[in-house]
């Protein structure tokens, strides 16, 4: 019987630092009412992990390789499998290859795609996996608004429905308006110039505190009218280190100096936390 107790007492301790661990990561949960957008290092491509203070997941592209599940590992609770809501922006390797190592992990209650269609290997095994794990799925049109929370609103602003002339990936792009009271984020997958000339036709009211800019800060994006009608306090590039097609571009970089800057190649993951009226960002 002594022998058995002296065995018994090292797992009771263990149990217990178990179970308050896990009442911690909880409450932690419920404490606050801070939407977190985390802007996570994959790499040469774009990873936008949002969570809100309900704790609805989302996920905005995965990146070019399963890096997303490390990063994702990270961020959710340990025993957390489930994310609400993936947002693939476009097609390409780079937004859409992490994403199936996510499908395979994670069970996922509903996709939002642009619609634009590729006839590529990678494109090709991410439907045939949304089709075999029966997610629904839906593409989004300009002008409508997901509701992620009563006070958290995503608005869509492109693409347009049919995508008429739209022949690159990159030029379908989702591109939204995530708005939690006074503070806005603007997202926009990989559009060059031409789009963002579209927007700014239309009207949409593009001013955003955060700008998730286009295409890896790419000389194509981020034109000179474009950032003045966002007006950004910051903006983020998702960029790999020391990548071949050597972004950001100095041009655009010098566009944006009147915001602060980070990028994910040198600051690694940008955590961005806000209670609708001020917000803060930390790096690695």
């Amino acid at each position: 019987m002594f022998k058995n107790k002296k065995f018994h007492y090292p797992f009771l301790v263990i149990l217990l630092v178990v179970v308050l661990l896990i009442w911690q990561a909880v409450f932690e949960r419920t404490s606050d009412n801070f939407l977190k957008v985390t802007f996570f290092d994959v790499g040469q491509g774009d990873a936008i992990f949002i969570e809100t203070p309900n704790h609805r997941q989302i996920l905005i592209d995965g990146g070019p390789d399963k890096t997303v599940l490390e990063k994702l590992g990270q961020a959710m609770l340990f025993y957390d499998r489930t994310i609400d809501l993936i947002i693939l922006t476009h097609s390409d390797a780079d937004h859409v290859a992490g994403l199936i190592e996510v499908l395979n992990y994670y069970q996922v209650k509903h996709i939002l795609t642009s619609g634009f269609e590729q006839d590529t290997a990678v494109y090709h095994k991410w439907r045939k996996l949304i089709s075999e794990k029966n997610i629904p799925l839906t593409i989004v049109q300009a002008g409508q608004k997901v509701i992620l929370n009563k006070e958290i609103i995503l608005e869509i602003f492109w693409p347009e429905q049919p995508m008429t002339g739209i022949k690159s990936a990159n030029n379908a792009s989702v591109v939204g308006r995530l708005v939690y009271g006074q503070t806005e984020f603007l997202l926009t997958g990989d559009i060059d110039k031409k789009i963002e000339k579209i927007l700014i036709r239309r009207n949409w009211n593009l001013e955003s505190d955060v700008l998730k800019a286009a295409h890896h800060g790419s000389n194509t994006s981020s034109s000179d009218n474009f950032i003045k009608a966002v007006n950004p306090q910051v903006a983020i590039i998702s960029v790999g280190e020391n990548n071949r097609y050597k972004h950001p571009h100095l041009d655009v970089l010098e566009r944006l100096k009147d915001s602060v800057i980070h990028r994910t190649d040198k600051d690694g993951d940008i955590k961005i936390s806000t209670d609708g009226v001020l917000f803060g960002v930390e790096t690695d």
